[in-house]
């Protein structure tokens, strides 16, 4: 299913026992744009703490009542390893909640690191083909993978070859995969028009997550050819 990540900001998150918050924003990673942690706001429940589940931990969406449940409980999540306020998330940070909560750690995937998983042929060569995939894991644990956040990215100027399209408006998450796929582009200079635009994230050709800029595949005039909509709502049911 496909979710709209203004949309999940608004749902709330329950732990096995109870509320814990809602959805404060969305951290994925900037190579393959996958979900990696939801943050949630936890100030009523838990005040002074930032916490971070992954999509490892939940159990069910239930889009008809917004509310997410994870599999924990509250006195495990209070008691998992604490993380620092205002400060980028680390490497430690994440190896951290990992091995609290038992996750795996996506950036050793082979998946995530580009690296599809082979087959053993026959017996002599599964040593090798072991050694090959250790030495695929170690290279993905050093690949520096930053997460970035949904919320700060909305904004980001959207180029396309030939100039401004508009700016970021949403973004949407594949819940099977857990991975952002859709960039929603509010284009600028058409009010009172149709103005919102879809673009598959493997347009994306390079972002600038500094100044603030993604650049599109296609030409200004190609991509306003697409079908647009009214509504960021209404893009859902095309997906």
């Amino acid at each position: 299913m496909h979710y709209l990540t203004s949309t999940l900001k608004t749902y709330n998150i329950y732990a096995t026992d109870g509320e814990m918050g809602k959805i404060h924003d969305l951290y994925f990673d900037d190579d393959k744009w996958g979900l990696r942690y939801v943050v949630v706001d936890s100030r009523k429940w838990l005040p002074g703490r930032r916490v971070l589940l992954s999509p490892a931990s939940f159990d069910s969406i239930d889009s008809k009542e917004a509310f997410v449940k994870a599999k924990e409980d509250k006195e495990t999540i209070r008691n998992s390893p604490k993380v620092p306020e205002g400060q980028p998330i680390t490497r430690e940070v994440e190896k951290s909640l990992t091995g609290y909560y038992g996750w795996g750690r996506y950036w050793t995937d082979s998946l995530v690191g580009g690296v599809q998983p082979r087959p053993y042929n026959d017996v002599r060569n599964e040593a090798l083909a072991k050694d090959q995939i250790q030495q695929e894991m170690n290279l993905n644990e050093e690949t520096n993978l930053d997460l970035r956040s949904a919320d700060e990215t909305m904004d980001y100027k959207v180029h396309a070859d030939d100039g401004k399209l508009g700016h970021a408006a949403d973004l949407v998450l594949d819940d099977h995969y857990w991975k952002m796929r859709y960039l929603i582009v509010e284009s600028e200079g058409l009010p009172n028009e149709n103005n919102y635009y879809v673009m598959d994230l493997e347009d994306v050709e390079s972002v600038d997550w500094f100044e603030g800029d993604i650049y599109v595949r296609g030409s200004l005039d190609s991509i306003k050819q697409k079908r647009s909509y009214q509504a960021k709502e209404d893009i859902l049911a095309d997906l």
